[in-house]
């Protein structure tokens, strides 16, 4: 957006005021832009979907200038939903997705020669006109196309009629869409039905990844080869299309971090695909207001925050685009219209101070970023539980899952999806949280893993299908245990590791009235089972979605050595060809000491984390030092108020 009109800069042209901007930019240290349309396409095509000559030109324009100061640029097509060019349905109507290709392709074809630009499809797509969620729109193309997926999958209604405990009699002729109330938990009880939503899901998920499939296709056609990606939210992996359906369709994945601050480590996770990249493409701070009006936050404070975002989005991703660089103080939302490095008055906010410095940083990490190692523990994303009337307990697990194993235990893990566990890899522990469902290609998957040498922990029973039918998983590996639902507040779960360790668990309402727990044979209520030549260890409570979040690792030591480990802390190591980088993000309100020794250097790191601070260091594997580093010591020189309080140290010597 620019300086002078923001939004409406393609509108009103002006390639003096983004001459301006994109030396400001460059001048930063910055390296990539995200541009485009969003919103307005009757403005710059026809009824048929065709660009005029003037848009055509306008965009050359804008390239030229981001070419003269060596910016490349993501230029996005749509928001939120495709334009339906006249059409019923954005996705499932031939005639809209012909027009939308057409619009698409023919961008593509004026500048398919351009080396440096990568096209965004869809800024944070919904699948519904009921903008971010994953509902019917309930338009005559989408049921039809919905009763054609459900023919293809289920040729036999007797089968569909058992998935969904229905008498047959009911499904007969033309199904009707699934009702709002029934992607509710309390349907059921209203005479509805929520086993239907998972094929819902499935069907929404993979119209998505075929309307991606179909956009690529059509850039591709054109003889580029340019990058396609998808401008996925942080909301992409719950009520969302997901890059587990879509992500074979881009050559980078992307995810924004806006307002889920307690599940950042995780948005990135889930955000990975296996072998690609994955792009913080947009982050930022909304304001947050008191009751009164008043900010919530500081600059300062916003620009603290900041900090740890950009900070994690070096965890298994490729840095971060601040959205925005000029504020767009035309908004009239009050959470929206403070967003942006620069004021409307053209001063700078606190938080520019931090992309400056991070952008020093990672001009010095660009030659030692090759061949990243996998993490060593992957962590099981259950679509069947996601997909249900109780998804939002499947993703609690995965996320205190992820943060116990990275703040507490500070193991590095990484995030598979369900219907992608084949390419799981070999980590050495695989961890399935409080699943509870699962369908039973990915269950026998996961047996494979374990009987090739792997290690599965289970937290809870795993014994219902993704239509919650019952599956035998538990009393076929421990005969003689049964299910039952898990009613009780407390209880105690006893680990038999190195030691026993014995956690207290609390289980709230919501778990007590929609999960279950495996109960053994005998009194123990953790097991360790040979399997082939792996093991499963298996807790009987779905302990992720009870109370706390500390807990034991299972043989599985971090790639460093410390004195003090420090709890709530994130340390997350990743390993590269000839570097380690380092990534510390306190999310504490005391200054944290850390000292430790790096396994795969042998060398020795002091750090003064502040509160609230983040800190990367880049760690040589020949040269056994600090290669460079960050902290937020350069974010608090800019804080006078504050620079007294704190203080950020690095200091290294070998072993």
């Amino acid at each position: 957006m620019s300086s002078e009109v923001q939004r409406l800069y393609f509108d009103h042209p002006n390639v003096a005021v983004w001459d301006r901007d994109l030396r400001q930019i460059h001048d930063a240290g910055l390296n990539m832009i995200r541009t485009g349309w969003w919103t307005g396409w009757d403005k710059f095509c026809d009824e048929n979907g065709v660009p005029y000559e003037r848009t055509l030109r306008t965009i050359e324009a804008y390239l030229m200038t981001a070419r003269k100061y060596g910016l490349p640029v993501q230029f996005n097509f749509f928001a939120f939903l495709p334009e339906v060019l006249g059409g019923v349905n954005p996705y499932l109507d031939p005639e809209a997705v012909r027009k939308q290709k057409t619009l698409i392709s023919t961008v593509a074809a004026r500048f398919h020669d351009v080396p440096f630009l990568a096209y965004d499809l869809i800024n944070e797509p919904s699948f519904s006109k009921r903008l971010w969620t994953m509902r019917p729109s309930g338009d005559w193309i989408e049921t039809q196309k919905w009763n054609e997926w459900l023919n293809k999958h289920y040729p036999n209604r007797a089968d569909l009629a058992a998935a969904w405990n229905v008498p047959i009699t009911s499904i007969q002729g033309t199904i009707p869409l699934p009702e709002d109330i029934d992607f509710s938990p309390r349907g059921m009880y209203n005479g509805h039905n929520s086993l239907r939503i998972y094929d819902y899901e499935m069907f929404a998920q993979e119209s998505f990844a075929n309307w991606v499939r179909t956009m690529r296709e059509g850039i591709r056609e054109t003889g580029s080869n340019q990058l396609v990606t998808i401008g996925q939210d942080e909301g992409g992996f719950q009520d969302r299309p997901s890059p587990a359906f879509f992500g074979e369709h881009v050559d980078f994945t992307t995810n924004h971090s806006w307002w889920q601050n307690d599940s950042i480590l995780w948005d990135s996770l889930v955000a990975k695909q296996p072998g690609k990249a994955m792009l913080i493409q947009e982050t930022g701070l909304q304001r947050e207001l008191n009751l009164d009006e008043t900010s919530r936050r500081t600059p300062e404070n916003e620009a603290a925050l900041f900090e740890r975002k950009v900070a994690m989005s070096f965890v298994q991703g490729s840095g971060a685009i601040e959205w925005l660089w000029n504020t767009n103080s035309y908004m009239t939302e009050g959470n929206e219209t403070p967003i942006g490095a620069l004021r409307a008055d053209g001063t700078e906010k606190p938080e520019a101070t931090v992309m400056r410095d991070f952008a020093k940083f990672a001009a010095a990490l660009s030659p030692h970023l090759r061949n990243p190692q996998p993490p060593q523990v992957a962590v099981i994303a259950s679509q069947a539980a996601q997909y249900s009337a109780i998804g939002d307990l499947q993703i609690e697990a995965q996320r205190k899952a992820v943060r116990a194993l990275a703040y507490y235990d500070h193991i590095t893990p990484y995030i598979v999806y369900e219907n992608q566990i084949e390419k799981m890899g070999s980590p050495k522990l695989a961890i399935l949280p409080s699943a509870q469902t699962l369908t039973e290609k990915a269950w026998q998957e996961l047996l494979k893993y374990v009987e090739n040498g792997g290690s599965l922990l289970i937290t809870g029973p795993v014994d219902r299908d993704e239509h919650w039918q019952r599956a035998n998983r538990t009393a076929e590996l421990l005969p003689g245990s049964k299910i039952e639902p898990l009613t009780f507040h407390n209880t105690l779960e006893t680990l038999e590791l190195t030691a026993q360790h014995v956690i207290h668990l609390s289980s709230e309402q919501q778990s007590q009235t929609w999960l279950e727990t495996a109960v053994p044979p005998h009194s123990f209520s953790y097991e360790e089972l040979r399997l082939g030549k792996g093991r499963i260890f298996w807790c009987a409570y779905p302990i992720e979605l009870a109370s706390g979040e500390e807990g034991p690792a299972l043989e599985i030591e971090p790639q460093f050595e410390a004195p003090r480990m420090f709890s709530g802390t994130l340390a997350y190591p990743i390993q590269f060809e000839d570097s380690v980088l380092y990534v510390f993000v306190s999310d504490n309100a005391q200054d944290e000491k850390i000292d430790f020794r790096d396994n795969a250097t042998g060398a020795n790191l002091m750090l003064d984390l502040p509160a609230g601070g983040a800190a990367l260091v880049l760690l040589g594997k020949k040269e056994k030092n600090v290669i460079d580093s960050y902290s937020t010591a350069q974010l608090l020189q800019s804080i006078p108020l504050r620079k007294k309080r704190f203080k950020s140290l690095v200091r290294i010597s070998p072993m």
